[in-house]
C-alpha cells in the first residue's frame, strides 16, 4: 500500500512539471497578425438597419423621426438625404434575424417601416 501511495504521489508530481511548448511557423504568425491589423483598421462593417420612412418631404421626414423619439426615447434615429429622397433608420443590427422582433412591433406605428443593408460601425454594434 506504501508504495502504491508513492508511485501516485510521484507520478502526480511529475505530471505536474510537464510543459507542453506549441510552436507556431512564422509564416503563419506573419498571416495572423496580417489579418489582426486589416480587422483593426476596417472601421465600418455590412450590417441592416429598420428604416422607417423614405418620403421626399422634409416635414413628413422630420414629423416621423419626432414620433419614433418621443414612443422610443432610448433608441437613437439618423437620418439622409439622397436627393430627393428623407431616409429616418434606426438601429445597428450584425443581421436581419436580430432585428425582427423590434421590426414587428414597430410595425403598429411605423407600417412602411422595412429592413434595410447599411454600413455600420463596428462601435455602433457594440452598444
Amino acid at each position: 500500500m506504501k508504495y502504491i501511495l508513492t508511485a501516485v504521489f510521484l507520478s502526480f508530481f511529475l505530471i505536474s512539471y510537464c510543459q507542453v511548448s506549441i510552436f507556431e511557423e512564422s509564416k503563419i504568425s506573419l498571416i495572423m497578425q496580417s489579418y489582426v491589423n486589416q480587422n483593426r483598421s476596417t472601421e465600418n462593417v455590412q450590417g441592416w438597419r429598420i428604416q422607417l420612412i423614405t418620403t421626399n418631404d422634409r416635414r413628413k421626414m422630420e414629423t416621423v423621426r419626432s414620433q419614433f423619439n418621443a414612443l422610443h426615447p432610448e433608441v437613437e434615429t439618423s437620418w439622409k438625404h439622397i436627393s430627393p429622397y428623407y431616409y429616418v433608420q434606426t438601429g445597428a443590427y450584425r443581421t436581419k434575424l436580430e432585428l425582427q422582433s423590434f421590426l414587428l412591433m414597430l410595425k403598429d406605428d411605423f407600417p412602411n417601416a422595412i429592413p434595410v443593408m447599411d454600413k455600420i460601425k463596428k462601435t455602433e454594434l457594440l452598444k
